[in-house]
């Protein structure tokens, strides 16, 4: 089940060094060049990608933190671990 595992920052990845994005961050990984882009929520999401907390926690987190939109927490932080992983921006410990 996803909301035991424990997402963390896969190695390599760094959030790119640009002008302010209002809360947007740009992911990159420079051995690979990837680029990964993501909206505020996606980087509140990664910040709390620690290899410690678990899906279930970030949620929690976050529903906690905006209780005006927890009905859409729990798919947006799903999703955007999902695209993470598929990205390998994300490794699952």
């Amino acid at each position: 089940m996803l909301d035991a595992r424990r997402p963390r920052q896969a190695p390599g990845y760094q959030v790119a060094d640009m002008e302010s994005l209002d809360g947007e961050i740009v992911l990159f990984h420079p051995a690979t060049q990837k680029i990964l882009y993501s909206n505020r929520s996606g980087a509140l999401i990664w910040g709390l990608c620690d290899g410690q907390r678990t899906v279930a926690d970030i949620i929690q987190l976050l529903s906690e933190a905006y209780p005006d939109s927890a009905l859409e927490i729990e798919a947006d932080v799903r999703d955007t671990l999902l695209t993470f992983a598929r990205q390998g921006a994300i490794e699952w410990v």
